[in-house]
């Protein structure tokens, strides 16, 4: 089934979600494809040194000699990584709009595989793709299922304080149901540059600072260039426990839509529990705010739920 723009305009309550519909998962934790990228660009940065094992137990002596890593040999290399993941999530304002807000439940899940490996000294290559599906209990004119392809590579900069350069071909397909005609679709070049800070074996702080170019969007009245800037702490309270809080600021400038201009603002927080290497169980809540220059487009929004994710690597 194909939605015609006049009647993606045309729906009251799902407004916003319909309007563009990439922007309604966007304050769902985790982000698979971005996960992805952070995750690699952490190990191919730190070699494994963010993991708490790099350190030496604690001792009396650590005010003497400070904190004492460990140098390990490389385990072996595992390019290759599959997880599955899925989530019920509760928000406030399922339809992203200004006014009329409707509550509801709405459940995620999906598959994902990703690739990354040294291609010559300091590059990688980086791949990544997953399918997701997005189911909601009231309001069903919401569900749609979302694609997501990327593929390009990382560099290492140790110039840079080992920053990471990132530079990806994205593509992006949204449909109501898998076999339809997509509602939406994006062709994106995304460039950025991505740090850990490793402070110590429980504390780590992350930044990440991307653009996204717009090459060929359908339709094209929702083509947008976007401008982020992502910031993350985690402590670890224990080997199997972790607490995250993260800021994302982004600027949407959607320049064939009447000049609308979007600046968006998600806080989160999340504890995640990791019982085994493969499995992760995370409680989470995120507050959103968008600022258009189009008060139509202004919203407020609020998530919150469980999330799990099962993982494989070869």
């Amino acid at each position: 089934m194909t939605l015609s723009l006049g009647f993606i305009w045309g729906t009251s309550a799902s407004a916003q979600t319909f309007l563009d519909p990439a922007r309604a998962s966007s304050a769902v934790t985790p982000d698979p494809a971005s996960q992805s990228l952070i995750k690699s660009q952490a190990a191919a940065a730190s070699a494994g040194l963010e993991e708490e094992n790099a350190y030496a137990p604690a001792s009396p002596g650590d005010s003497d000699l400070g904190a004492q890593l460990i140098l390990k040999r490389q385990e072996k290399s595992y390019p290759f990584r599959a997880w599955l993941d899925s989530g019920g999530y509760w928000t406030d304002n399922a339809a992203n709009v200004s006014e009329g807000k409707i509550d509801d439940w709405f459940f995620v899940g999906g598959v994902n595989l990703s690739w990354q490996q040294q291609l010559h000294g300091r590059f990688y290559g980086d791949v990544y793709a997953g399918q997701h599906i997005y189911r909601y209990d009231r309001l069903s004119e919401l569900d749609y299922e979302d694609g997501e392809v990327a593929a390009g590579f990382l560099v290492l900069m140790p110039e840079l304080a080992n920053s990471i350069l990132h530079v990806h071909y994205y593509y992006q397909r949204i449909t109501q149901d898998i076999g339809d005609s997509a509602i939406y679709q994006t062709h994106n070049i995304k460039a950025g540059i991505q740090k850990t800070f490793l402070i110590d074996r429980l504390n780590s702080f992350n930044v990440n600072l991307t653009a996204s170019l717009a090459l060929d969007t359908e339709p094209d009245v929702l083509q947008r260039h976007e401008y982020s800037a992502q910031f993350g702490y985690i402590y670890k309270i224990t080997r199997e426990l972790q607490l995250g809080v993260s800021y994302r600021l982004g600027y949407y400038d959607y320049f064939n839509l009447d000049g609308r201009q979007d600046w968006y603002h998600n806080w989160g927080v999340g504890l995640t529990w990791q019982p085994y290497e493969c499995l992760d169980i995370t409680a989470s809540y995120n507050f959103s705010l968008n600022e258009s220059n189009r008060s139509a487009f202004d919203y407020e929004s609020q998530l919150a739920g469980p999330s799990l994710a099962l993982k494989f690597k070869f």
